[in-house]
């Protein structure tokens, strides 16, 4: 089973993409991933997006079960993906910075999976580039998380729309 864990860009792409109100059989079926404990995200994204202020916003307020409040596990893997790559602490952003946590996330719960002998494989989620030497898709590969963008969550889960 696949645990995905979602990154803003990827939020705001489907936003921008689907709407919902044009779109609603995409949202139920990222609902129902969300709701089965298959989509999640870090609280940090929930912060990018409230910080954002358009109708995700109103999205998100209602999701607090997506995301998750960062454990001591986290918070050391964020120490230690920042120690290696400190271009993803990006200081000279005043709004909230999720790309660290997403990983790290992704890192807690391929590792709390294993403690549990869980057959789970952690997928990160991100529109970001893999070209990008700086990014959430250059920094998984590190940590040999994977990374997908939308198009190909909805092929993994056999959506078409």
């Amino acid at each position: 089973m696949y645990v995905y864990i979602i990154d803003t860009s990827s939020l705001i792409g489907l936003k921008n993409t689907y709407p919902q109100r044009e779109s609603p059989e995409v949202w139920e079926k990222i609902e129902e991933l969300c709701k089965n404990g298959k989509l999640i995200a870090p609280l940090e994204v929930k912060r990018e997006i409230e910080a954002g202020g358009d109708e995700l916003v109103s999205w998100v307020k209602n999701k607090n079960f997506m995301f998750k409040t960062p454990d001591e596990l986290q918070i050391r893997k964020v120490k230690d993906i920042l120690e290696k790559f400190p271009f993803l602490a990006k200081p000279d952003r005043l709004d909230p910075n999720a790309d660290p946590w997403v990983i790290a996330l992704a890192l807690a719960e391929r590792e709390n999976k294993r403690m549990f002998n869980q057959e789970y494989v952690c997928i990160i989620i991100t529109e970001e580039s893999k070209r990008r030497h700086n990014g959430i898709p250059a920094v998984a590969n590190h940590y040999g998380i994977e990374c997908i963008n939308l198009i190909e969550l909805f092929r993994r889960e056999g959506w078409k729309f």
